[in-house]
């Protein structure tokens, strides 16, 4: 004899299945809670290496960043001030993506990968055209104009920000079925496809952070600043060794055909 629970909202009958449903007040409670933590431990018991690997290089980018930040403090570099802003959320970006993924939804991280993407893309460019500055302060700067500019020096950012566009933030195809919170059981395509996705934002944004703190990194992985300059812009070159090349493939997993665009 089914008797309803005293937080019981609703109550659905499936007469094709004869169940009942109760939907209770606890639910969102719930799942950000009890089912987030049990969904956590399928996750890690699955990618538990892909996070420590995509945390150790999130680590050092992390270090580019203060030590660049402290920098700019001192030097009242105002410029790289508003880059080292606008990176930090990039980074914050990167975790709530992980911590949503670990947490089971699979839709949801897109977006958030993408808007740090975007956020990365307006330092990229403040660094190549300064005089964009003033009107990035007076907030009259189109930061989806930074794309354009970023993928030009930085190849990677056109295809990735692209794929997250088609995907996620506009109607793809994880939009056009059922998406369930639940355990993984390692066989969802979607999960694969956001570690993809979020690895690459994390070397993004430590490639990001090279450039835009490029005089204070010792020895530079991604980029060279060009002694050719325009008036009112600095030119860098995107130039990684070949061994470099090497590390990024085995780190990125290249072989995947999402990323057979983006070299």
């Amino acid at each position: 004899m089914w008797e309803q629970h005293p937080d019981t909202c609703a109550v659905v009958f499936d007469p094709a299945n004869e169940k009942i449903y109760e939907f209770r007040r606890s639910m969102l409670i719930n799942q950000i809670t009890r089912d987030a933590d049990r969904i956590a431990k399928s996750f890690d018991a699955l990618h538990s290496a892909d996070l420590e690997k995509m945390s150790a290089l999130f680590t050092h980018c992390s270090a580019i960043w203060a030590s660049g930040m402290f920098r700019a403090e001192r030097n009242e570099d105002k410029l790289r001030m508003a880059c080292a802003e606008l990176l930090s959320n990039a980074l914050n970006s990167m975790v709530g993506a992980a911590y949503m993924l670990r947490g089971g939804f699979v839709l949801q991280p897109g977006p958030v990968v993408r808007s740090a993407i975007e956020t990365m893309a307006v330092a990229l460019h403040l660094m190549q055209f300064p005089e964009d500055f003033q009107k990035y302060q007076e907030h009259k700067f189109e930061s989806p104009r930074a794309v354009s500019s970023a993928k030009r020096v930085f190849p990677p950012f056109g295809h990735i920000y692209g794929l997250l566009s088609r995907e996620f933030t506009h109607i793809g195809t994880l939009h056009k079925q059922f998406t369930p919170i639940r355990e993984y059981t390692g066989d969802e395509e979607s999960l694969q496809l956001n570690i993809q996705f979020l690895t690459a934002g994390i070397w993004m944004c430590y490639v990001s952070c090279e450039l835009v703190f490029l005089d204070g990194v010792a020895e530079p992985r991604y980029w060279r600043e060009l002694p050719e300059q325009v008036e009112g812009k600095t030119a860098y070159s995107y130039e990684p060794s070949d061994e470099e090349r090497t590390w990024m493939a085995d780190f990125l997993g290249l072989d995947n055909p999402v990323f057979g665009g983006g070299d």
